[in-house]
């Protein structure tokens, strides 16, 4: 029988595996109800368009997704500062800490902002009716350039980390 005092001395890899299997587990379970159950229910409005049963479930999921993300996020990032700016000069291991933690911090930030100042605020067409909140279409279009810059840089990111070793190898022969 698992007991929280065995995961509490769980290494973090461990937990954050579990958790992340759990999530992928929801997930799959929540998508499966949605498209396998009900999903060709009419819309009792205009019945040329369908209303799965789970839609519900789905946009509640989703939300908790969203909240418990944002939420975690921004309790990393102020345990983050606050933990390093307790140290003073935010050196960790002579690696500037603080100055990541800041950087990445004020860098998202940024990208948040210039992402909703690029975005559009054109109206456009959902399901035959005109959609012109200009706000709502500017935020949409924020995260999406946001995310998709951001997993761009994470792509990036892991790419110059995979060859790594092919670069570490390679000085070794050209100094050698």
């Amino acid at each position: 029988m698992l007991k929280l005092h065995d995961i509490a001395h769980w290494p973090t890899e461990r937990i954050s595996q579990r958790v992340l299997y759990l999530l992928i587990a929801l997930a799959v379970m929540v998508f499966a109800l949605f498209y396998f159950v009900a999903y060709d229910r009419p819309f009792a409005d205009d019945p040329s368009f369908n209303a799965p049963l789970f839609t519900d479930l789905l946009l509640v999921f989703m939300l908790l997704l969203v909240v418990l993300s944002c939420g975690l996020s921004a309790w990393a990032v102020m345990r983050s500062v606050r933990r390093l700016h307790g140290k003073g000069s935010g050196m960790e291991n002579n690696v500037p800490a603080l100055r990541i933690s800041h950087c990445v911090m004020f860098g998202t930030i940024g990208i948040f902002i210039v992402a909703f100042l690029v975005a559009s605020g054109t109206a456009m067409s959902v399901n035959g009716k005109a959609y012109h909140d200009w706000f709502w279409l500017k935020v949409s279009d924020m995260f999406i350039y946001t995310s998709v810059l951001l997993l761009a840089i994470a792509i990036g990111t892991v790419i110059y980390g995979a060859t790594k070793y092919y670069r570490g190898s390679r000085k070794k022969h050209v100094q050698a």
